[in-house]
């Protein structure tokens, strides 16, 4: 054989069994899914001292972040402040001085919500800002009860962007739980 048959030859072998790369997909397959880093996610609850009522319960979440990809929820969780214990909004009347701190599972197709967290923030303006309500805590869950909580999409002066809360809000809800807590908790 000469020497540039030798090459070839060698060449032919090496495409054949595809030089053991991991890379190289044997024809026909196909490639393989990538993975997705989840480390990130943990153990989903509203009773956080970091989300809104100090607690004492002495647990801490993550700050929110963008959805990482491979991330499948299968539900959401919201934490919000809802009324005070007697239901009128006014605060506490009967002495027991406690609101509501609302944990509301909710479950169904979450194509728009996904969508809604996923659209990019506007680049920021350092002229201007904006005075609104803070959205509810929201997480998205799997079916371990592990999730994260997605940052919510901001407009160019810092304003939410409440398309994705409103996304939230269209699933059904399948459990409420009201947490009393203290009114100086806040």
């Amino acid at each position: 054989m000469r020497p540039s048959g030798m090459f070839v030859g060698a060449g032919a072998l090496l495409l054949l069994v595809g030089c053991g790369s991991a890379e190289s997909p044997v024809l026909g397959s196909a490639p393989a899914p990538p993975t997705a880093d989840l480390s990130m996610l943990e153990p989903a609850t509203c009773l956080a001292d970091n989300l809104g009522a100090s607690l004492g319960t002495g647990v801490l979440v993550s700050e929110p972040k963008p959805i990482p990809d491979g991330f499948t929820p299968t539900h959401v969780i919201t934490c919000d402040f809802g009324t005070d214990d007697d239901g009128d909004g006014r605060g506490d009347d009967n002495g027991d001085h406690t609101i509501g701190w609302v944990e509301q599972h909710r479950r169904g197709d979450l194509s728009a919500v996904l969508s809604a967290f996923r659209v990019p923030s506007d680049p920021r303006d350092p002229s201007c800002m904006t005075d609104q309500l803070v959205p509810p805590t929201v997480w998205l869950v799997d079916d371990q009860g592990y999730g994260m909580r997605p940052l919510v999409p901001q407009g160019a002066c810092g304003q939410y962007r409440w398309d994705a809360i409103e996304a939230v809000n269209t699933l059904p809800v399948t459990e409420t739980i009201v947490h009393q807590v203290p009114v100086g908790a806040r």
